[in-house]
Formats: structure tokens, sequence, C-alpha cells
């Protein structure tokens, strides 16, 4: 067991000499970087209705810039460190155990770049119904994994987290898919 616990204890070491030496300044270049984030006023206007409701357009633009919000920090922080959301990372929110070896680091990584593409779609393009569409079918795609994540639990899954995360994911994914295939 001893040596099974020095073996994850390198292969940790090796990890983090391959990326930047501190978690904490690349979380802090994260969040510095995320208020250069420019969102456009929306040109339509909401009804008079919806303002006395204190409400908002669910319009493309402002579903593809919600989605893009939501997809950007999870991927930031992913592909600078596969650990980034795990028991030894910067950030405060813990969703998982540490990435096994440079695999689970490669797994986590790479994830990490898929949402940060998928939320360059909506910088790139903010009224594509095309956008809207694939933040629909890729959220979708990823709820029965939360859920799987859910009922696995410990040690692996921090079962508590998962829960909170499917109080925003689930509702926004069913909010998509209604807006985006109506």
């Amino acid at each position: 067991r001893a040596w099974a616990i020095n073996e994850i204890d390198r292969r940790r070491r090796q990890q983090a000499a391959a990326w930047p030496r501190s978690r904490k300044s690349t979380m802090l270049a994260i969040i510095l970087a995320l208020p250069a984030l420019v969102v456009h006023h929306n040109d339509i206007a909401p009804s008079n209705a919806l303002k006395l409701r204190g409400g908002v357009a669910l319009d493309t633009k402002t579903l593809n810039t919600i989605n893009g919000l939501y997809h950007v920090g999870f991927g930031a922080a992913l592909y600078a460190d596969p650990n980034a959301f795990a028991d030894s990372g910067a950030s405060p929110i813990k969703y998982t155990a540490d990435a096994e070896g440079p695999v689970g680091a490669f797994t986590s990584r790479a994830f990490g770049a898929m949402m940060l593409a998928l939320s360059s779609a909506a910088y790139f393009d903010p009224e594509s119904t095309g956008v809207l569409k694939a933040f629909a079918i890729a959220e979708a795609l990823f709820t029965p994994i939360l859920v799987k994540n859910i009922q696995d639990g410990e040690p692996a899954f921090k079962k508590k987290m998962w829960i909170f995360q499917s109080f925003v994911h689930i509702p926004l994914a069913a909010l998509m898919l209604f807006k985006a295939f109506k």
C-alpha cells in the first residue's frame, strides 16, 4: 500500500513539472481574464410585460452567451490544470478525486479543450442557431454522465457537489434543448 501511495505521489510530481508551477497563479490568471469578456448589448427590447416581471429575453444571443460563460470557466481551468476541480486542485470546488497518471491528465485537459472550443463558438458567432444546437446537444450528452457520477459517488466522485451541479446543469440543458429544437 505504501508503494502505491509513493507511486501516485511520484506521478503527481511529474505532472506538476510538465505544466505551470503554481496552480494558484493559474487560477488567478483565469479569474483575472474573465472580466475582459465583452458582452454586447442586446438590440431586441424585451416586452413591457417582461420588464414588469424583471425578466430577460431568452433569445439565441443571450442563451449562447450564458452557455459560453458556463463552459469557458470549466474549460479554462481543466485545460490549465487537469486536477483543477479535484482533491489537489486550486479550486475550492471539488468534483472528483485526482486524475490518475498521464491518461487521466490527458482526458481532463482534452475535456477542457473541447469546452473552451465550444465556448469560443458563442464568442465568434453569438447569434448562431447552430451554436445554440451544439450547446444543447453537448449538455444533453453530458447529463447521463452527471447522473452516473452521482450514482457512483465516493471516493472517485464527490456526490454532494455533483448533486449541486445537477441543479444548474439539468435545467439549463432542458432549456437549451427546448429553445434550440422548438
